[in-house]
């Protein structure tokens, strides 16, 4: 057990400690300070009246030196009892604080509405269960009546059942909150895949700890009719887990269990990080040489620009060649205006950020759209509630602008929809671009956001508007993924994070 204790405070460090002011961080921390000082406490306190040594050493590996030590030592129990019933709630109250703190992000004042009334609870349970108090509550009982005795013997086993079914329920609730959450975001892979990881390897420790001490919290002391002298109650710790020493064998399925779910959890950070560097470096790589070929090729244009405008002013009354001459002045400006949006697509951006509503880009987007594109076939549901994000707008209307018409052109012939739909989800706003075309196929789908890559047969394709798109969102820590089929087309979905 205690070396579980110490890969779980590893895996928790290595989980959190990026974020250490998050508020859900802050309540797994809470989950393994609860189960070190209930454990530890409760070792203490048994140590400290000298019983169930067999028992304790064969499950928890303790050494008979180590357990001479902590008989000899006269620590004063109640310190003990106190830790042990407080490190029992930390965990119980920790755990679903975390789940509510993990499942519903966005709106913290509300959270706290949730938050009171639980931490006052536990302040009250944890007054109930202080030995100090309850040897004065017991005193005033014990001193009066033998009926006024069962009275108080029958109000305290009443709250004891109800104080064991609210842990239960707590715990219960928590998986419920979780699963539900998991369940929720059934859409967004990356946020299904940490609920589920949290789920996998949380789910051994509260099995662990609820088995250990499937009867606390739990008053450990009882006065009795002599004033100011009370007995310490031996737990009954002979359940089925002890009797067949089944917790070597939990911990360790526990604890592999832990590695696996571990280490799927890094594999995914790797991968979708692996991805964005692979990306990152094909775009830097690409902007290199878009800009020495831009820079070579503007040239060739200006010079057919500048012999053009020296052809119209030799012959001024030829309009044959001046109206082809126009033509070549008005394809020259094109190309170079071409060959200037590909480039600076490509190279360094300077994002200004500013607290825009998560929806104005997209408006934005929408509004620079031709007139001559058919707007009934695009559906905009704008369902977000509000919510603000820190954004470069000009930047992340183009980028919305380029994944419209990328959608647009994906509607091959002029039929299908365009479903455009903003919302928040937790503490993300999202925005998916879906459309009805043809899909794209499957062995093209890792390339999308590759410079130079394109589907398309356009001339004025460069292939770089994806690119483009994933360098702004990526600058604004967004995510942006794809998923696309032949049956129901392709939906782009994007990720910025709420201010």
């Amino acid at each position: 057990m205690t070396y579980l204790t110490i890969v779980l405070l590893l895996f928790t460090v290595a989980l959190t400690y990026k974020k250490p002011k998050n508020s859900s961080t802050l309540f797994l921390y809470g989950i393994i300070a609860g189960w070190i000082i209930s454990f530890y406490s409760y070792l203490f306190y048994l140590s400290n009246f000298n019983v169930y040594f067999k028992l304790i050493s064969n499950i928890y590996d303790f050494s008979p030196g180590s357990w001479n030590r902590l008989v000899l030592e006269n620590i004063d129990p109640d310190l003990f009892i106190r830790l042990f019933n407080g490190g029992i709630l930390l965990f119980t109250y920790s755990f679903l604080l975390f789940a509510i703190s993990f499942s519903y992000k966005k709106n913290g004042l509300k959270k706290w509405r949730w938050y009171a009334p639980l931490m006052l609870t536990a302040v009250i349970q944890a007054c109930y269960y202080d030995p100090r108090f309850n040897q004065w509550l017991q005193n005033r009982f014990y001193g009066g009546t033998y009926r006024r005795m069962e009275l108080f013997n029958q109000i305290r086993d009443s709250l004891d059942i109800l104080f064991l079914t609210m842990k239960y329920s707590f715990l219960l609730a928590s998986f419920f909150i979780l699963i539900r959450y998991y369940v929720k975001n059934k859409k967004i892979s990356f946020q299904r895949q940490y609920a589920l990881y949290h789920i996998l390897c949380l789910a051994p420790v509260v099995i662990i700890h609820t088995g250990m001490f499937s009867w606390a919290p739990e008053i450990l002391v009882k006065a009795t009719f002599i004033p100011d002298y009370h007995n310490y109650i031996k737990p009954k710790i002979y359940n089925l887990f002890y009797e067949l020493n089944f917790f070597p064998m939990i911990s360790l399925i526990a604890l592999g269990f832990m590695i696996l779910t571990f280490s799927r959890y890094q594999a995914m950070e790797r991968k979708y990080n692996d991805k964005n560097s692979e990306i990152n470096k094909r775009i830097k790589t690409a902007s290199l040489g878009v800009r020495a070929f831009t820079h070579s090729i503007k040239n060739h244009v200006l010079a057919i620009k500048s012999e053009a405008e020296f052809l119209k002013e030799k012959y001024p009354e030829d309009k044959e060649t001046l109206y082809s001459l126009d033509l070549i002045m008005k394809s020259c400006l094109m190309s170079y205006e071409t060959l200037h949006n590909a480039s600076s697509k490509l190279n360094t951006l300077s994002l200004k950020m500013h607290l825009v509503r998560l929806f104005v880009p997209v408006e934005n987007a929408l509004a620079k759209l031709s007139t001559g594109i058919n707007q009934e076939q695009i559906l905009f549901l704008n369902e977000s509630s509000g919510y603000k994000a820190y954004m470069d707008e000009k930047h992340m209307t183009e980028v919305f602008y380029n994944m419209i018409i990328n959608a647009i052109e994906a509607l091959r012939g002029g039929k299908g929809i365009i479903t455009i739909t903003v919302r928040e989800q937790d503490d993300w706003g999202f925005v998916s671009i879906h459309d009805t075309g043809p899909g794209i196929p499957p062995e093209h789908i890792n390339d999308v956001f590759s410079p130079f890559f394109s589907t398309k047969s356009s001339a004025t394709n460069w292939g770089v508007g994806l690119s483009y798109c994933h360098t702004i969102i990526t600058g604004h820590n967004g995510k942006i993924e794809v998923e696309s089929n032949e049956k129901t087309g392709t939906v782009f979905k994007v990720f910025i994070p709420l201010a």
